[in-house]
């Protein structure tokens, strides 16, 4: 038997009583048969150091776990599109316009109706912005970045984004190794 069931009359004596609001809690208790010296064992004091089924938890525990645990936004910083994360190098949150990604291993998988975005290792000298989600009722990984391109240096860095010239007819595309290639769209038609 708990000490808290103890402390009240054991299985003798009904925790809730009947009338005028259970006359007034416990019928029968008085401030004679219990002192506050008893209350303390059944009172959790403490709420950081852990959890004890058997006690009721005092107002400073539940304040100090609050300030202990709470999150605290950094006040007046905040702007439209600002982004609340967590700084591991100042060990705070910290308000950014902008998100930082750490290069992490691919993720599990998302449900089906959800994406993941996160900063993978493409090589030791890339890295690439990818997502999880799905097509075609599949979950896949769709990179976010630069397309992938192999020059004839060897490099396979990849490629800004390709350069369209419609009304020279030519594609470049600039290498992250410095090559440039440029090529024709001789068969080009507009078609609207």
């Amino acid at each position: 038997m708990s000490e808290f069931v103890e402390l009240f009359g054991g299985d003798n004596m009904p925790l809730r009583g009947k009338g005028r609001k259970s006359q007034m809690f416990m019928r029968g208790v008085t401030n004679t048969q219990i002192g506050f010296g008893d209350l303390t064992t059944v009172i959790d004091q403490d709420l950081v150091a852990g959890v004890d089924a058997n006690q009721l938890v005092s107002s400073q525990a539940v304040k100090t776990y609050i300030d202990e645990y709470s999150l605290t936004v950094p006040p007046g910083t905040a702007t439209d599109n600002n982004n609340l994360q967590y700084d591991a190098a100042e060990e705070d949150w910290v308000i950014k316009p902008y998100i930082d990604f750490d290069k992490i291993a691919a993720p599990a998988n998302p449900s089906t109706e959800e994406g993941r975005l996160y900063l993978k290792e493409v090589n030791a000298s890339n890295n690439a912005l990818a997502v999880k989600l799905q097509k075609a009722g599949n979950i896949v990984e769709v990179e976010l970045t630069s397309p992938g391109a192999l020059c004839e240096c060897g490099s396979g860095d990849g490629a800004e984004d390709p350069y369209y010239d419609f009304i020279n007819k030519t594609i470049t595309i600039h290498l992250y190794c410095g090559h440039i290639y440029e090529m024709d769209m001789p068969n080009l038609r507009r078609v609207l």
